[in-house]
């Protein structure tokens, strides 16, 4: 229709006026009680139709032209560099002692790998189908990629001590602020994904074990730059490979016996305290001590145990048994590896049809997975900028207030205290580390919150620390799960990309 033929028939009809009976302005409030809308719906409509969101830092109407020029172009273009564990403690430089150049050198190699490494990430989210990328829990990652990309990229040249120690110092808030919360949004965006069928299930695997993988690089390299400065500043003289702040030397006995406790501890909260447990056995080197990142192994051990345990239990109230099937876990070496073998008679997997290993399961269970991330205590699906808050911290910073004021703040806020990854803490003049709990809420979570990913993910662990994760179920009898581990010490001087 014309325009002049719009006119006309807008002509015609307006004396037309609307009944008494009929309101002018739609009333919202049953769709949302509330918040209704009072304005129309114009304002939402052009929000939806935008081709980018509102209160966005980064994807604005520059975004395409900033994108194509400056990521692809300038860092994705780029390899990233292959690493073994002597690089990262050394850098490049076959004497250990600790000198200036060395911190320096080490300073400018990780603002420049970062930044190389995430823009190829950026890239690959870019790739994923509109649906998938677009979704709230998908967007906060690439939202926080792009911000950690810009704070890399425009940090200033590493020239001396002084520039290294302001870079240190960036380095450790970025492991500490919002950028913390992407791997549970990683996960809850896969879940949705999956639940609407908008990403195949052996491409989302894919995609979160090659994020995650990733993500371990990125923070083994940030950390390993950071024990680095804090070991000079201190005034040592030499820098120890393995041995030290990022890789301890662990019991292999101690945390089977710590996670052992954790399940038996929630199991009773679930059920009652003079409940039975079952008796867990150790064989084999039981006097096993090896170097690892303590936050992996913990994790991976209480995912584990918590499953059997779960499993046993359960087997042992619904038959009726006297007391529970005992659980025994054999301790086997070599120079190579270290291998759990953990079996039990809890009557093989509960649900042999699926795959086991994959991050999104049938459709009920996956919505049951996904509801349980929403009820997680600490856990809240908001915004990873939310710039209310960001503008008081700075106003806290700027006005000078005490560091207890700014503490009982940040504890207001409930989603920066959860992370499933360790956050660091770092004295770099005083050369000293300290971490909070790893993998913080996740392996401490209640049984009622079942997730449905605790093996996906200690298969992605396993395997990154060049071992494996395995199952052999007997059905109605039990299964052996059996976790192998790499020897850290026999890859040392290994080159790979996103794996140790």
């Amino acid at each position: 229709m014309s325009y002049v033929n719009c006119q006309k028939v807008f002509a015609r009809y307006q004396h037309v006026k609307a009944p008494k009976n009929i309101s002018q302005s739609v009333d919202f409030t049953k769709y949302s009680p509330i918040q209704p809308v009072k304005d129309g719906l114009a304002p939402y409509i052009y929000e939806i139709m935008k081709a980018f969101p509102n209160g966005s830092r980064y994807v604005n109407q520059q975004h395409y032209y900033h994108n194509q020029m400056t990521l692809i172009k300038e860092y994705a273009s780029k390899r990233p560099h292959p690493v073994s564990l002597t690089q990262l403690a050394q850098y490049y430089d076959d004497y250990k002692g600790l000198t200036k150049n060395k911190i320096i050198n080490s300073g400018r190699f990780v603002k420049e790998e970062l930044a190389i490494r995430i823009a190829g990430k950026l890239l690959v989210l870019q790739n994923l189908p509109f649906d998938v990328v677009n979704n709230f829990h998908f967007a906060q990652v690439y939202e926080s990629y792009y911000d950690i990309f810009e704070r890399f990229r425009k940090f200033p040249a590493i020239k001396t001590l002084d520039d290294n120690l302001k870079f240190a110092e960036f380095t450790k808030k970025i492991l500490q602020d919002f950028n913390c919360l992407n791997l549970p949004h990683l996960i809850m965006g896969a879940l949705e994904c999956s639940i609407l069928d908008l990403y195949p299930a052996d491409k989302m695997d894919a995609l979160l074990s090659e994020l995650l993988r990733a993500r371990i690089s990125r923070r083994l390299i940030v950390e390993e730059h950071l024990s680095v400065t804090a070991n000079y500043m201190s005034g040592k003289k030499e820098n120890t490979l393995v041995l030290g702040d990022i890789f301890q030397e662990c019991s292999a006995m101690d945390y089977i016996m710590e996670a052992s406790k954790t399940c038996e501890k929630f199991i009773k909260d679930v059920y009652f305290d003079d409940l039975p447990m079952p008796k867990l056995i150790v064989q084999g080197e039981t006097d096993l001590k090896f170097y690892f990142l303590p936050s992996h192994l913990r994790y991976m051990l209480n995912e584990i145990l918590r499953n059997i345990y779960e499993a046993t239990v359960k087997n042992f109230i619904q038959k009726g048994l006297e007391t529970p099937a005992p659980i025994i876990i054999r301790i086997i070496k070599n120079e190579e590896s270290y291998i759990f073998k953990i079996s039990d008679r809890a009557g093989g997997i509960l649900h042999p049809n699926e795959n086991i290993w994959s991050f999104s399961k049938s459709k009920e269970r996956t919505k049951e997975s996904l509801r349980n991330f929403h009820r997680l205590p600490g856990l809240q699906t908001v915004s990873l900028y939310d710039h209310i808050y960001q503008d008081k911290i700075n106003t806290f910073e700027s006005s000078g207030s005490d560091e207890e004021t700014l503490k009982n703040y940040i504890m207001t806020k409930p989603y920066l205290r959860t992370s499933l990854e360790p956050i660091s803490h770092w004295d770099l003049k005083r050369g000293s580390l300290k971490c909070q709990a790893p993998l913080l809420e996740m392996s401490q979570r209640s049984f009622r919150y079942k997730l449905g990913i605790g093996l996906a993910m200690c298969k992605v662990y396993a395997e990154y620390w060049n071992g494996e994760l395995c199952l052999h179920s007997i059905p109605q009898y039990g299964v052996d799960t059996i976790l192998k581990l790499g020897n850290l010490l026999t890859h040392t001087k290994k080159k790979q990309l996103d794996k140790v």
